[in-house]
């Protein structure tokens, strides 16, 4: 059973036409990221630009637990501002998920956060999860952290929307993706565990992003 105590993450991606992407930026800084900054159970806000997926934005928000997302006050915020309800008619397309952490971070220092991030999202038939728990376990988030530049390795599980399974790696930056170690990691060191496991993902979403901004919880300077 999953614990509902345990940390949630908020996560929406969005696409918006070019001539609206200025208006977007504003909105996150003026109004939408200010308001959830100081929302009780938020722990941060980043978002990204993605270099390898779509939509094009990203923004997630660590929770004290996925029960924030229920209480009165994010309730309260959560209800459209006029600036919303504008600017939302040209969100093509948007996408809003809710997680659960189901593992502790892996990680390999202090630092946790980077320029770059690595999303992985599956789906599996229920009868291959025990399976894929295991590879990701046992095998597979080992190998990535011990790749230069991966800083944080996270799992989740999706309460609301899907695929039902987030994978999310931190990176020194994008271009981590684009080392001689990670394509080594990739290539000719791909384990038959790893071939096996890749041909029960369906579907399985991979996207590469680059930070744009990083903002911690607390309130107004």
């Amino acid at each position: 059973m999953t614990d509902l105590c345990a940390k949630g993450l908020l996560l929406v991606m969005i696409g918006v036409d070019a001539q609206h992407e200025d208006e977007l930026d504003r909105w996150y800084d003026e109004e939408h990221f200010p308001e959830r900054m100081v929302c009780p159970g938020f722990q941060n806000g980043r978002r990204f630009t993605a270099l390898e997926g779509t939509p094009k934005y990203l923004a997630t928000y660590d929770l004290d637990s996925p029960d924030v997302l229920r209480s009165e006050a994010y309730l309260r915020i959560a209800a459209r501002t006029p600036w919303t309800e504008r600017l939302s008619v040209h969100f093509n397309p948007i996408v809003r998920n809710v997680y659960v952490e189901i593992r502790p971070p892996v990680t390999r220092g202090e630092r946790l956060t980077g320029g770059g991030l690595l999303l992985v999202a599956i789906d599996v038939d229920p009868e291959h999860e025990a399976a894929v728990d295991r590879w990701y376990d046992e095998e597979h988030i080992a190998e990535r952290m011990a790749i230069p530049g991966f800083l944080r390795a996270r799992r989740f599980k999706a309460l609301e929307g899907g695929p039902k399974y987030l994978a999310l790696y931190d990176l020194d930056s994008p271009e981590v993706l684009e080392s001689a170690a990670y394509r080594h990691a990739t290539g000719a060191a791909t384990t038959a565990m790893t071939r096996r496991m890749q041909t029960l993902f369906k579907p399985m979403i991979r996207n590469v992003y680059r930070q744009i901004r990083h903002q911690e919880a607390g309130p107004p300077r």
